[in-house]
């Protein structure tokens, strides 16, 4: 959630330190442009520096690109949406059925893994997050494999099966709320704790441990 003490005041300041300082590679905007003036900003760029001056640090994690964008209408700024964004994503994303095609369960790591490569159902949770939201981010730690590597990483995330394998026992089909869109690291780690984290369980571990 975007800090409510961020006022329009340090929006112009984050804006100005960004003209003096100039635009991280690695924080470009993807999706959407914050048009102040001639120049355009990255959204959550402004937002992020804008906290250092309404709150005495940045604030990189805990919002995404479609939360600033939405800030930003609200205090009616102009948003420009980069048409190409969707477009990757849509390409990359090919259309499936919602549902796997076979009954899946048995032998548990393996059919875990195998459950998480059915890949009918791992692009229909892609492309029903990003209709959602507009991007892929990770459920787990807000990671973003478009904001890191540009276009390499766009429609990239990988998929992870959170129903016990123990209870599907062969009958269960995949559905897309079964599926939770997590990166790579964040997906060894789910695996590698016995018994299987949540979501929330690790996303509490990586707050404790900040």
């Amino acid at each position: 959630m975007i800090p409510s003490s961020i006022k329009i005041r340090h929006i112009r300041s984050a804006i100005a330190e960004i003209d003096a300082q100039g635009i991280p590679r690695r924080r470009k905007s993807y999706r959407y442009d914050l048009k102040y003036g001639e120049r355009r900003y990255p959204p959550k760029l402004v937002i992020s520096i804008a906290a250092k001056y309404s709150e005495g640090k940045e604030f990189k994690r805990g919002f995404n690109a479609v939360e600033a964008k939405n800030w930003f209408n609200r205090h009616s700024f102009e948003i420009i949406e980069k048409s190409h964004g969707r477009e990757i994503h849509r390409i990359l994303i090919a259309g499936e059925n919602e549902e796997s095609n076979f009954a899946e369960g048995r032998v548990k790591y393996r059919m875990h893994r195998s459950l998480e490569r059915d890949q009918s159902i791992v692009r229909a949770a892609k492309r029903e997050r990003v209709k959602k939201v507009g991007e892929l981010r990770c459920d787990v730690c807000d990671f973003s494999f478009t904001e890191k590597y540009g276009e390499l990483g766009a429609g990239y995330i990988e998929a992870h099966h959170t129903v016990p394998v123990s209870s599907i026992r062969g009958k269960h089909k995949t559905r897309i709320l079964d599926i939770s869109l997590v990166c790579s690291n964040c997906h060894r780690m789910l695996h590698r704790s016995k018994p299987m984290k949540s979501i929330m369980e690790l996303r509490r571990d990586i707050t404790a441990n900040q």
